[in-house]
């Protein structure tokens, strides 16, 4: 018997209460990851300013919107990618529409800057820090996600790193959010996106060591 094959006979006798739970489980680690992803922006790189200021507006919540929306599709992804037989269409496409409405949103802004102010739409004050920033903020919130992922089990492991990477980079970032004063869609697209990419691919290659058959 394959592989493949002996796993999708486990699962199948897998009771639906027992399927949940792992998600449950997971939602549990996720909260404590992202507690801890919080302590270390309050160590290490603190709040912006004028966060309360921040919270009043637009900007910062559309920030969030989009790395939440990461998050969610990267766990949508996780839970299906981390059983057999699981379709993952639909969270690649939720997960892809995200990407393509902030790259739309990003170019936009943009193109309709002024010639002399698109380098600083672009790279605001901090575009050469924020994406380690928010990989160094992933790799905190990552052991209790991975440990509490640990639990599927995937016949396609790297795609399975791949999502729980985009989970916890999203997580990351959206706590970073309180930290950074960066304003414009532009940065946000290019900036935040790398950042959340990088514990992605970093995921992936864990991946096909944690889910070894």
């Amino acid at each position: 018997m394959k592989t493949d094959d002996l796993i999708d006979c486990l699962v199948a006798e897998v009771p639906a209460m027992r399927r949940g739970w792992i998600e449950a489980w997971l939602m549990v680690a996720l909260a404590a990851s992202g507690i801890a992803a919080l302590a270390g922006l309050t160590v290490t790189l603190g709040f912006r300013p004028d966060l309360i200021q921040a919270l009043g507006g637009p900007t910062f919540w559309l920030k969030a919107a989009y790395t939440v929306a990461v998050a969610l599709g990267g766990f949508w992804l996780l839970s299906r990618a981390g059983r057999p037989g699981q379709g993952v269409v639909a969270p690649l496409i939720l997960l892809g529409l995200t990407l393509l409405v902030a790259i739309l949103a990003g170019g936009m802004q943009w193109m309709q800057a002024a010639p002399d102010t698109r380098a600083d739409t672009l790279m605001g004050s901090s575009a050469t820090v924020c994406p380690t920033n928010i990989a160094g903020l992933a790799l905190l919130a990552a052991p209790l996600v991975l440990l509490a992922a640990r639990r599927f089990a995937p016949t396609r492991p790297g795609l399975a790193g791949v999502a729980a990477g985009l989970l916890i980079g999203g997580v990351a970032a959206t706590v970073y959010g309180l930290h950074c004063p960066e304003r414009t869609a532009t940065f946000v697209a290019v900036w935040y996106s790398l950042g959340m990419v990088i514990p992605a691919l970093i995921g992936g290659l864990i991946g096909r060591l944690i889910w070894r058959w």
